[in-house]
């Protein structure tokens, strides 16, 4: 009898503790949604870079000094730091992650706080005609972690033809052959089976898919394998085909790069992360970055190198800094009074991104369950869906849009089901026009899925600007989407196909209709093409993957940095971000950002002597 009252006290705390632990986070979070909802996206970077006075205050000196902390930023830091005599200084425009931010189906409610820049494109006549003033949204992670922050945790290296054509290219040192090393080096797959050839079992990047599955999603799998596709490990031997997404979640949580890579080192005496710190410039004599500058809580600081700065700040502000320090296109430059330290015509140039469909909705007979938030956040402590789903990922195909099965893909599908299937602010996600954005209510989020279509490799290119030489104002980003017809072509072979899921027995099992309606094109229904084509530009938005601006390659005319990622001419300034990739690959980046990362950081330590054979 004492044994069983002990028991009862025992299990009674147990229920007491959870009970306040949910009471806890759901306060936390229903102050989150509050303020999101109250929130307002900066018109520009005044409040970040407003000073006190002109004075500048030493900061001292380091060897490496690496200006974000993004995907490639935490990297670096974690792996320049094992070297304990080497000094390295970390900073980061934003500030830290939270409770919040950790939980994995508020990522597109991020937006809507201050680790997001708030960047929107130029007015745009090719594309985004759906959204307010024609600008498509660019979230941009200002925060530790950078837009691993944001994003949809979605791992997906791309195709290895992907890095084979990079070394075609002239990068002979990126083939997939060479490269395949360090993307195991960062993983620690957790799912099985897998294939040991393929991935890596000790690195500090947890993958794994989401449980439990949803019916839908088994509903899409079973759908595209009738088609032809095979059930694959995309980041195994072949990509073409479908498969349940592998994620950057560990224990439920959003492993973005600042838990991966810097949680577990933050302790180390010669790295110094400074948080709130925004770069201003990069001080350039000859052919050697000397030193940074950077605002903090108004008062600015400059920092000196030793032996290189790195900038790992995206392929939107990376370029934003190159050129405000005196590094680009020399026509750009003068325009902008700058003074001209090295004309590179490439820099803020080939910016190539992954356009989205975004109204593609299936109606269902089968329901979600509905909860309310705190029900959510009870079942999310227990490690369930749905708030363990980035955003209501949960399912993901590549197929080639002429021949299906066969060749390299070009078209990306990706299932959003309920019940997160409308994001709770769709206006705001994506600037819809209010006509747009009526759409939507349409739809019920029980019991309709959406799926998301990307195009792969597109062969329109837009391009990175600055409208002034004050970093107060935001850069000028053009994606122009679709201004190569045959963007717009291999869209509608890929639409075909998602149609033609209709046909099924999997879709029929479940009564699967399409449902979406594109009020702008409802004249255009006459002439199949021109509809679609009018829905693209209407209802495309930004997969958030800038990338190319400062790419690699071997001539200063079409390239920013060499197979180091040094910037041409320069012996210790180096770009480590999406910016680099010499062409857009068939994935997202965020695994390709960590795979370069680790790579540069390798060559780093060879230049200096301390890499261990």
């Amino acid at each position: 009898m004492k044994y069983h009252l002990l028991f009862i006290v025992f299990f009674s705390g147990i229920i007491s503790i959870r009970t306040l632990e949910l009471d806890e986070l759901y306060n936390f979070v229903t102050k989150e949604l509050d303020k999101i909802q109250n929130y307002q996206l900066p018109k520009n970077n005044e409040k970040l870079f407003r000073t006190s006075d002109s004075k500048i205050h030493d900061y001292g000196k380091y060897d490496f000094i690496i200006v974000g902390a993004g995907a490639a930023g935490a990297v670096l830091a974690n792996r320049l730091s094992e070297v304990a005599n080497w000094e390295v200084l970390l900073l980061e425009a934003g500030g830290e992650t939270n409770d919040f931010s950790d939980i994995p189906a508020y990522d597109n409610l991020l937006q809507r706080t201050d680790m997001n820049w708030g960047y929107y494109s130029t007015p745009q006549t090719t594309c985004c005609q759906g959204m307010v003033n024609h600008q498509c949204v660019c979230p941009r992670g200002k925060v530790i972690g950078g837009s691993t922050t944001l994003n949809g945790a979605i791992y997906s290296r791309g195709s290895p033809s992907d890095y084979d054509d990079w070394a075609y290219m002239g990068n002979t040192e990126w083939s997939y052959e060479k490269i395949l090393p360090y993307f195991k080096k960062s993983e620690h797959v957790a799912f099985k089976p897998y294939d040991k050839y393929y991935h890596g079992e000790n690195g500090l990047v947890y993958v794994n898919y989401t449980y439990p599955e949803s019916v839908i999603a088994n509903t899409f799998l079973r759908a595209n394998i009738e088609k032809g596709l095979k059930e694959i490990d995309y980041n195994g031997r072949e990509q073409l085909g479908v498969s349940r997404i592998q994620f950057t979640i560990k224990d439920s949580k959003h492993q973005n790069s600042e838990h991966s890579f810097l949680d577990g080192v933050k302790q180390r005496k010669n790295l110094k992360i400074e948080l709130n710190a925004a770069v201003n410039k990069i001080w350039l004599k000859k052919d050697v970055a000397e030193s940074v500058t950077f605002i903090k809580n108004g008062i600015i600081y400059k920092a000196e190198a030793n032996k290189e700065i790195i900038l790992a700040a995206g392929a939107i502000n990376t370029p934003q800094l190159l050129i405000l320090s005196g590094v680009g296109p020399k026509s750009e430059l003068a325009q902008l009074g700058i003074e001209v330290i090295r004309d590179l015509p490439a820099v803020g140039r080939n910016l190539q991104d992954h356009p989205m469909f975004l109204n593609v909705f299936f109606r269902t007979n089968v329901s979600a369950p509905q909860h309310t938030v705190k029900e959510n956040l009870e079942l999310y402590l227990q490690g369930k869906t749905p708030l363990t789903n980035v955003a209501g990922l949960e399912s993901i195909a590549f197929f080639n849009s002429k021949t299906i099965t066969s060749g390299k893909p070009d078209i990306e599908l990706l299932t959003i089901l309920p019940p997160l299937s409308v994001p709770s602010d769709i206006r705001f996600s994506f600037n819809l026009q209010e006509e747009a954005s009526k759409i939507y209510n349409k739809y019920n989020t029980l019991t309709d899925f959406q799926i998301a279509m990307i195009l792969l490799k597109p062969k329109s290119r837009g391009k990175v600007t600055l409208k002034s030489n004050s970093i107060i104002d935001f850069p000028l980003i053009d994606f122009n989407y679709f201004s190569d017809e045959e963007d717009l072509k291999i869209m509608r072979y890929g639409i075909k196909y998602v149609l033609s899921l209709q046909n099924t027995r999997a879709f029929k099992s479940v009564n699967a209709t399409f449902i979406s309606e594109y009020p702008n094109c409802e004249h255009l229904k006459d002439d199949e093409d021109k509809y679609w084509n009018c829905a693209f530009r209407h209802m495309t938005s930004t997969l958030y993957h800038p990338s190319c601006t400062t790419r690699m390659g071997q001539t200063i005319t079409d390239s920013v940095v060499n197979q180091d990622c040094l910037v041409h001419t320069f012996q210790n300034l180096r770009v480590v971000d999406a910016g680099v990739l010499p062409d857009i690959i068939r994935g997202h980046p965020m695994s390709t950002i960590y795979m370069i990362a680790e790579k540069i950081s390798d060559s780093i330590k060879k230049k200096f002597g301390k890499l261990v054979p």
